[in-house]
């Protein structure tokens, strides 16, 4: 039994690169609806992650939980949790970026090197994102005061915390005709070349990288290899606004370096510079520390999945055994099981990418060098996008990795584990832990 009853059992699958956590009461919490009271994302990270950590060695940089979705109730687990993503902060060891240090690992049973709890409320998040925009907020936007956690209507590259890529900003001077024309204190913007728009708080989830800042953010890259923020500027108490396709409305354009603003933080934390791009806090701002040569690029996450007795019954496999017809069959629908959540979460982790192309509409956006503009079916023009799909290695630029396999090898050495063969697959072993009073109700990878 879980310190607060529950019946709670943990089983490492044979692929070994996540951890089930399956109770009914546990998910029950982690999927309750917000509008009744906090869910367990407030109320039991805290005792999940230690009673994880008795499990595990302190070897994880992100700990990940997802809760798996139940197609038979179809409840929007999303709107339930009033988040489609979330990530709190445990520990920061890194100077310059705007955030004081600080660590709480211990309230979570880490021994120091935990950095974020992130919840996930649809497993099937893992693919289409926000995966990579909850990771960047281990280091943003702690920078700028404008928007809290985002980068708002900033030109400071449109990465996975929204804003727009600075070269893509357009003027009344190269925009004079059609119907994206602009006048005088109007501009268009995009995430990318090949984009007409961005957002304020996000860019697409998993379909952009991140960007040059959050890079350096990040400590992949040296400060000197960040373009020169783009800004939009507006008088006295009100900001700039941004309207369709990209549109922002602007008294005027500043454009700043991140290099100056690291070299001279003072003058950028006074109230007679502009508020849009007012720094945060001058002291914990400057170079970075530990810089982009010595700074962690390997990072290690534990991938949790919250589901239940039923769900593990009904969404176990991609293929199952047909009693009527006494052959295999297939379940309908590729998100829905086991197979499928494992799949996605193996190929965020990849040191590899898939290069997964699409089309996106030409609208004013200048056709990118290297590209050409097709006039597809509808008689619109469409610019195709090299990929739009970026796991973790992809969105770094092949700078970082992230590793979440050989989970087992994590696993404490004195704990009490069953270590469980099926039949004569020695693959297939699976790894059932019993700390603490946990109960082992049954195995659900059990074919027999």
């Amino acid at each position: 039994m879980d310190p607060k009853g529950f019946p709670e059992y943990y089983l490492i699958p044979p692929t070994n690169d996540f951890v089930l956590v399956v109770s009914n009461e546990t998910y029950a919490l982690w999927t309750a609806d917000i509008s009744s009271g906090d869910t367990g994302f407030y109320t039991d990270k805290l005792r999940l992650a230690k009673n994880l950590y008795t499990i595990f060695e302190d070897n994880f940089d992100f700990l990940i939980a997802f809760s798996q979705y139940d197609y038979a109730s179809n409840l929007d687990l999303s709107a339930r949790a009033g988040y489609s993503g979330i990530n709190a902060s445990v520990r920061n060891i890194v100077l310059g970026i705007g955030l004081s240090l600080f660590d709480y690992t211990s309230s979570y049973g880490s021994s120091g090197r935990l950095g974020s709890f992130i919840h996930m409320p649809l497993h099937y998040y893992v693919s289409s994102g926000p995966m990579l925009h909850e990771m960047m907020h281990q280091w943003g936007n702690f920078f700028f005061k404008y928007d809290s956690g985002h980068w708002g209507l900033s030109g400071v590259g449109g990465g996975q915390l929204g804003g727009f890529e600075p070269s893509t900003l357009m003027t009344s001077d190269n925009l004079t005709s059609g119907a994206y024309a602009l006048t005088t204190g109007k501009f268009r913007a995009a995430s990318s070349k090949f984009s007409s728009s961005f957002g304020t708080f996000a860019n697409g989830g998993n379909s952009i990288p991140y960007s040059n800042f959050e890079k350096w953010l990040m400590g992949l890259i040296p400060a000197s290899d960040v373009p020169n923020f783009k800004i939009p500027i507006t008088s006295g108490d009100t900001y700039s606004t941004k309207g369709a396709d990209g549109l922002i409305t602007a008294d005027n354009i500043t454009e700043i370096s991140l290099t100056d603003i690291l070299s001279n933080p003072s003058n950028y934390d006074n109230n007679s510079i502009p508020k849009e791009y007012r720094i945060r806090s001058a002291s914990n701002t400057g170079s970075r520390n530990p810089n982009y040569s010595t700074s962690r690029k390997n990072f290690r996450a534990l991938i949790v999945l919250i589901t239940n007795n039923t769900l593990m019954e009904q969404y176990k496999y991609d293929t199952y055994w047909d009693t009527e017809s006494n052959s295999w069959s297939s379940k309908p629908g590729s998100t829905k099981t086991l197979d499928d959540f494992q799949s996605s979460i193996a190929k965020f982790a990849l040191n590899s990418g898939d290069n997964s192309s699409a089309y996106i509409e030409k609208k004013w956006q200048p056709v990118p060098a290297g590209s050409v503009a097709e006039t597809l079916g509808d008689g619109k023009e469409y610019i195709k996008i090299p990929d739009t799909n970026y796991n973790f290695w992809e969105a770094t630029g092949g700078l970082a990795t992230l590793q979440i396999d050989n989970l087992s090898g994590s696993i404490k050495s004195d704990l009490n584990s069953r270590f469980v063969s099926k039949g004569d697959h020695s693959d297939r072993i699976n790894i059932e832990t019993n700390k603490i009073s946990h109960d082992i109700v049954n195995d659900p990878f059990d074919d027999l």
